[in-house]
């Protein structure tokens, strides 16, 4: 446009003629643009690419190496920082990167910003702030595949799967060989159990990058869904062909096995995994799983031990974050075992560790909300029912805030868990109908609303339903587990 603007053409025809070509031009410089990356490094610039590579592969462990060595390269360079936050074990490790990303974001281009400020949004759990971040984020960028990737992860991890569909849907049109993209529109479909088209998407991901490990695991997680466990764990095994260190194929193999009912196969696999274990975050993921194969078992107490040697390894590292989570898990396996009070004491001190930490005050209110959550457990569990419905209503006046659709979904969850305790059964099933319908845990208590009004044929389609999601690595799932398929004397 600046060339016809210097030009000394006479003919106003002409001028507008080349003006609008010109314009022409110019859209279809925008609507192909990509979103610049920001260093001045070219040594940096190849590390990142590398670690790009890694992170789309889920290949944490490399992809943070090459992360590093950019970083070495160019100490501004504020998205390899956002990236490294990514693929950090640990929260005081993502904290840290992502505090770093911030810091040099000022330095970014526009599209390296605006990704950056989403990272921020989805920590502090900002998800309308975040929305509109990505959101222009595309319309700036609508010829780079990355962006609809990363509006696509927000309406998926909100568990949007259709929104998140047409994302990733236009992602491919921009560029059909992005792997990762076929990789979230098979989980996506999956979600909304359209098989086919989730098996069609991974077998299309398998094709496009055979090297990858976590496309077959991808396949595998799917098969295992369907219960065709034994072809999962072929799968699986193909993973560990391609990288025997990745973590969540030796998960898998171990849920498949827990499926099966052989939790001691589950456990030797888990085993393999320790032994290998490059860092804790690792060897927390091995304990977390050997933790749902005795819970599988109605072996509630061994699992605690296991969750408690975790924890001890979350405080031996200062991981916030996750001696928080791993004091919330403790809860929820007291309260599986009727120890209202000793479940009471985990929240209430996980709650502490949250409000005692560094980590922003909006995480901070969000975390407060969820304890509310289980508070009013809590409560149901006790059979105090005025408190754990007016802790409810708290519970749902801070949803109602931040409109976190997920959280959303647990006002109704938490008031069919209370309506359930109080023998409400046709108040719980209303309620637990408009739950999360992809937790199990939620489906077994539809089943026990409907047994509790004598409904037994309901009462068992529920709970089979409940049975045969087979969720990978769901403590849900494994309690669900142990109240249907392995039956056991409760430790």
């Amino acid at each position: 446009m600046n060339k016809s603007r210097r030009s000394l053409v006479i003919l106003v025809l002409v001028i507008l003629a080349c003006l609008t070509q010109c314009a022409k031009e110019e859209v279809a410089a925008i609507s192909l643009a990509k979103i610049p990356v920001t260093t001045e490094s070219s040594l940096a610039a190849n590390e990142y690419q590398q670690g790009m590579i890694y992170a789309n592969k889920l290949q944490a462990v490399e992809a943070a190496t090459h992360f590093r060595l950019a970083l070495n390269a160019d100490p501004t360079f504020a998205i390899a920082w956002l990236n490294l936050a990514f693929v950090s074990p640990g929260t005081a490790l993502f904290v840290a990167a992502l505090d770093s990303a911030k810091a040099h974001a000022a330095g970014a281009s526009e599209g390296e910003q605006l990704i950056i400020l989403a990272a921020k949004y989805g920590f502090e759990g900002k998800n309308a702030e975040q929305a509109k971040t990505l959101q222009k984020l595309v319309n700036d960028f609508p010829g780079d595949e990355l962006a609809h990737l990363a509006l696509g992860n927000y309406y998926f991890g909100l568990q949007q799967y259709q929104l998140a569909i047409l994302s990733y849907t236009q992602a491919t049109k921009v560029n059909i060989n992005l792997a990762i993209v076929h990789n979230q529109l098979g989980y996506s479909q999956r979600a909304l159990g359209n098989y086919g088209e989730a098996e069609k998407a991974f077998k299309f991901y398998i094709k496009l990058n055979s090297k990858n490990p976590n496309a077959y695991d991808s396949y595998a997680e799917l098969l295992m869904e369907m219960g065709r466990f034994n072809e999962s764990i072929e799968f699986y095994a193909k993973a560990l062909e391609q990288d025997p260190n990745f973590v969540a194929s030796h998960i898998g193999i171990a849920c498949n096995y827990a499926f099966l009912g052989e939790p001691a196969r589950a456990r030797a696999q888990l085993e393999v995994l320790k032994g290998i274990a490059r860092n804790h975050i690792d060897t927390r993921r091995a304990v977390f799983t050997e933790a749902l194969t005795y819970v599988c078992e109605s072996k509630i107490s061994v699992a605690v031990e296991a969750i408690t040697s975790n924890l001890k390894l979350a405080k031996s590292t200062q991981d916030v974050g996750n001696i928080a989570n791993d004091l919330v898990f403790l809860g929820n396996l007291y309260l599986e075992l009727d120890l209202p009070d000793k479940a009471l004491e985990r929240f209430k001190e996980s709650m502490e560790v949250i409000t005692q930490s560094n980590l922003p005050l909006a995480v901070k209110g969000n975390a407060n909300t969820t304890h509310l959550f289980n508070l009013a457990r809590v409560f149901a569990v006790k059979n105090e029912f005025q408190k754990a419905e007016e802790t409810s209503e708290l519970f749902a006046e801070q949803v109602g805030i931040r409109k976190n659709p997920i959280q959303i979904k647990l006002i109704a969850q938490l008031n069919g868990i209370i309506a359930l305790h109080e023998e409400k059964y046709q108040l719980a099933i209303d309620e637990l109908e408009k739950a999360n319908q992809l937790n199990p845990y939620n489906l077994f208590r539809i089943g026990q609303a409907y047994a509790g009004l004598g409904e037994h044929e309901k009462a068992a389609s529920y709970k089979l339903q409940a049975e045969e999601l087979n969720v990978l690595n769901s403590m849900d799932q494994a309690i669900v587990l142990s109240k249907t398929k392995f039956l056991k004397t409760p430790s």
